[in-house]
Order: C-alpha cells, then structure tokens, then sequence
C-alpha cells in the first residue's frame, strides 16, 4: 500500500522498470512493443503540483503525458506562469494532452462539439509551443455524454482502456489495488492513471492537501492584486503629474 509520498511513487516507477516495462507517454507508447506502462497525470487542481511530478518522472526515466484543462477553476494554463510551467513540463520530454470537460456540450451539436475540442487543443498546444494529440475526459464516470473526437488520440478508447488494463488513484485509493506493483505485473501492457495533487513529499490527508492548495491559490491572488494595486497607483500618480 503506497503511502502516496514522491519517494513511494519514485519507488513505484523504479519497481515497474525492474519488472522489464518501459513507461512511456501516449505518443511515445504506440510504436514500442515491449512490456509497457502508458503514465498519464490528470491535472485537475494545481500546474505546480504537476510540474513536481514530471520531475520525478524525468527522474525515473519515464516519460508521461500530462492532461491539461483549459476551463479548470483552479488554475489557468493560459496565464504567463501558466505557460511557463507547462512548457516545463514538456522540456523534461513529457507530452501535453487535453483534458476536457464535456459540461454543457448536450446543447451543443455534433459539428459544435468537435470544433469546441480542436479550438481546446490547438488554443493550448499554440501557447506551449507543441502539438495537442492526445485528449482525455475530465470526469467521465459523472458525465451523460461520452463522446468520440477521431482527429485526436483518445485515453479512453478501446485501445488504450478496455482492451489493456486500466488502474487510477482517484479519490487518493487504487481502489481494490493494493498491490499496485503486483497489478501491473500480471499484464504486459497497461494504463497507469495518478492525479498529482495526491502525491507529496510527506504524507498527507485529504483535508491538509486541499487546505494546502486553499492557501497556495489565495497567495497566487493575494500576489496579483498587490500587482494590481501598484499598476492603478502608479498610473494615477503619472497623471497627477
């Protein structure tokens, strides 16, 4: 059982390539036949908390892809820090995918929707410098829509989720899986689902690890309207002159 700590799941990835698996992102899985574990982290809270995982994946030797919202509430990866960090993420030879909320999209048309989900990729992949290919829903166990984007890669296709093994850390649990290590050997392909707001330096509850990112988002805005402050005093003081 993994404590959910970066050494337990630097000791996670290093057990999985002792095994003889490879752990490759999306694009990198497709052309390699070998035993395999294709890494995804969906990023639904926090770029920072991503940025630390593709560190210890870079650390590892993995490659990962890493989902990325556009309309998440907590963050914005279309701000200057936002780029920054996932054009980061990607120089440590990740890939950048899609994670797309489908919220809405019963009102829209088939045409609407496919053109929503390109306009979501190619607004991200031009303002990280990289092509968007892969895409994954945000949240599709809650959803009434499952929809199917052919121009795209899609995590949850046949390929890559019914037709291999598929195992997640949603909700902080692998579930039934505790022997994560001993579900991936039974199978010489499968998909590996982490969301990085779980995984810390120290241990952590859920309560601290939302109160932790409470008070990391109300410093980000405590920050920006101080920026703000100083541009609206510093304006007014130029025009009095």
């Amino acid at each position: 059982m993994t404590d959910f700590t970066h050494q337990s799941y630097l000791d996670l990835l290093k057990s999985i390539k002792d095994s003889g698996r490879e752990i490759k992102s999306f694009e990198n899985a497709d052309a390699y036949n070998g035993p395999l574990v294709i890494l995804r982290h969906d990023v639904d809270f926090s770029l920072r908390k991503a940025l630390e995982m593709a560190k210890l994946d870079h650390e590892a030797g993995a490659t990962s892809t890493f989902f990325i919202l556009l309309t998440a509430p907590y963050y914005n990866p279309l701000t200057e820090e936002g780029v920054h960090l996932v054009k980061e993420i990607v120089a440590l030879g990740h890939e950048c995918g899609l994670h797309y909320d489908c919220t809405g999209f019963e009102l829209l048309t088939e045409e609407q929707r496919q053109n929503r989900i390109l306009t979501f990729a190619n607004t991200l992949g031009d303002a990280v410098g990289v092509p968007v290919k892969t895409i994954a829903q945000h949240k599709p166990a809650k959803s009434p829509i499952r929809q199917e984007f052919p121009a795209f890669r899609d995590a949850y296709s046949a390929q890559y989720f019914k037709d291999i093994p598929y195992i997640s850390d949603s909700r902080k649990t692998f579930f039934y899986h505790t022997d994560v290590l001993g579900f991936i050997k039974q199978y010489k392909k499968c998909q590996l689902l982490t969301h990085p707001i779980w995984w810390n330096r120290e241990p952590m509850d859920i309560p601290g690890i939302f109160g932790q990112l409470l008070t990391t988002i109300n410093e980000g805005i405590d920050r920006n309207l101080l920026m703000e402050e100083g541009s609206i005093q510093a304006f007014f003081s130029s025009n009095k002159k």
